[in-house]
């Protein structure tokens, strides 16, 4: 067997010490130095150079299992490691790990068992083996080596819980029980007083789970732990005032993993009846749970995210634009602020926000559209028709993005009133998607805009628009909006009793609401003579101000 020299080096704080052979070369003493340099892939490379030169060299194995990410491949490199030196203790504690890692539980344990007669100290070797034991359910001798181990460390909460754990797995949980309250009137642990108070709490022993989690608190009021079962416990005996009361603590507590607590919320706020009726209370939860982590992303978006449902616009904002700040590289908060300007109106805001992210995030499909949508809404029609031709260059062929870009090209030129480039734009969406019904309705519809009253004959592109306008009514036969279109293009051909019949058909889908279509009813009835009833659709569409 080789002697191992344990090497220290100055520069870096070591856990454990990690074995090295005697009299090694140039290139392993290399090795060696770029490897606590963090120089990893220079590090594997020279160790690579190290075993080819010196076949025999078991240090330089061990050390290139523990660059490895493969866990497969590193345990092929730890078991050449053991078989040059056998008796190793940290090529062997390595490759058990590596076998738990791997879910190779059983040739874990059969190593561990190996290193505990050998190293009967190491307590740590002990715990590594109770898991071992219990991944591959051999709770008998999992409980044997917790028997072991607290002979020599004395009894405690770790360990009691393991072993807790082990007749829970073993289907024994009033043997369970009765354990963890003989250790809890030992100890007054808060810990077993917890597992006490959550045994009765599952059995809805209610009073006797809140006598434990009281004295979980009287040990150490801080036990965050008792503080959530407590008042999940008061909350299933319909006692809101008290749960409110414990609850908030737990979600005040810095302590606490951020994501532990913007889980729990969510989970509360997906009960709607209950945010409703306690609206609040859970304001109260929410700020509670911000200002315990004011900085995490996470925390930051479900509580601007609910303020912005709450009405709480402006809060709701400050909140996003601060995350967005805060985490520059997130485009997932980045994207949320913007997103949630365009929802409140802001256009303006829109438009400067996006284009911060978009220097933060080029090119960005979402964003661009995003910002083109708000330039559209402001009126600022030369700057979205950049944005969709920026976003329409960076979308896939073909793609559902650039066939939208297409039909906004397509709207946004008609609006400029250039009516040949609009055109030409929606002949490319419709290259895309001949069905796309958006391009046809409007493409139909801007076609009929060239004639101002009814053709005695009917020309080719309003043959074309007819065409075009029948799809959408027949993929979409109660959308008012098509309906208009199609029955508008009928009264220009001179088919004002057709077109009576589907304007009728636009009425009861919510055709009334609009001004343009009921205007457009009244000429057709006035068309056929019906001009009492067309003045009555003319004033309704007069008073809707259109």
């Amino acid at each position: 067997m080789k002697r191992i020299l344990h090497i220290v080096f100055a520069a870096v704080a070591l856990t454990a010490l990690q074995p090295v052979a005697r009299a090694q070369s140039e290139n392993f003493l290399e090795a060696l130095r770029l490897y606590y340099s963090n120089d990893v892939r220079a590090a594997y490379n020279q160790f690579k150079k190290v075993v080819a030169d010196e076949p025999g060299n078991d240090a330089a194995y061990y050390y290139i299992s523990t660059m490895l990410r493969d866990s497969t491949a590193a345990a092929g490199q730890l078991q050449k490691a053991v078989e040059l030196d056998p008796d190793n203790y940290w090529y062997n504690y390595s490759l058990a790990e590596n076998y738990l890692a791997q879910g190779r539980s059983e040739e874990a344990a059969e190593i561990l068992e190996k290193l505990v007669a050998e190293h009967p100290g190491k307590t740590s070797v002990y715990s590594e083996l109770i898991g071992a034991y219990t991944a591959c359910g051999q709770y008998d001798k999992a409980l044997e080596a917790v028997d072991k181990l607290e002979g020599k460390v004395g009894a405690c909460d770790p360990l009691a819980t393991i072993r807790t754990d082990i007749l829970l797995s073993q289907n024994k949980p009033q043997q369970a029980y009765d354990y963890m309250l003989g250790y809890y009137n030992q100890s007054h642990s808060p810990r077993a007083a917890c597992f006490l108070a959550q045994y009765n709490a599952a059995r809805f022993n209610n009073e006797e789970a809140l006598r434990f989690y009281n004295e979980a608190l009287e040990a150490n009021p801080f036990d965050t732990e008792a503080r959530y079962g407590k008042a999940h416990v008061h909350r299933s005996m319909g006692q809101y005032d008290l749960y409110f009361e414990n609850i908030n603590p737990f979600l005040a507590n810095p302590d606490i993993l951020p994501r532990a607590k913007t889980e729990y919320m969510a989970e509360v706020l997906g009960q709607q009846q209950f945010v409703y009726t306690f609206a609040p209370q859970v304001d109260t939860m929410m700020l509670s749970m911000y200002a315990s982590a004011p900085a995490d992303s996470s925390v930051c978006s479900l509580t601007s995210t609910y303020l912005y449902q709450r009405g709480r616009v402006d809060e709701a904002l400050l909140l996003a634009k601060l995350n967005a700040d805060n985490y520059p590289e997130s485009y997932t908060l980045n994207f949320t602020y913007p997103l949630m300007l365009y929802y409140s109106g802001d256009f303006a805001g829109v438009t400067s926000s996006a284009t911060v992210a978009l220097q933060r995030f080029p090119a960005n499909i979402d964003l661009l559209q995003l910002r083109a949508s708000s330039f559209w809404q402001m009126g600022e029609i030369d700057s979205a028709i950049e944005d969709y031709i920026a976003c329409e260059a960076v979308a896939a062929k073909g793609s559902e993005t650039q066939k939208t870009c297409y039909s906004a090209l397509g709207d946004l030129y008609h609006t400029k009133g250039e009516a040949k480039t609009a055109f030409k734009y929606y002949d490319k969406a419709l290259k895309l998607d001949p069905g796309y019904v958006p391009v046809l309705n409007n493409y139909a519809y801007y076609i009929s805009e060239r004639y101002p009253t009814p053709v005695k004959k009917v020309p080719k592109d309003l043959r074309k628009a007819l065409q075009m306008s029948r799809t959408t009514i027949e993929k979409e036969p109660d959308n008012a909006t098509y309906l208009d279109t199609y029955a508008w293009i009928l009264h220009l051909i001179g088919q004002d009793l057709e077109a009576k019949a589907h304007f009728k058909h636009a009425m009861i889908h919510g055709g009334k609401e609009s001004g343009v279509i009921l205007r457009h009813y009244a000429t057709v009835l006035k068309a056929l003579g019906e001009n009492d009833l067309a003045e009555v659709y003319s004033g309704q569409a007069s008073r809707l101000g259109e």
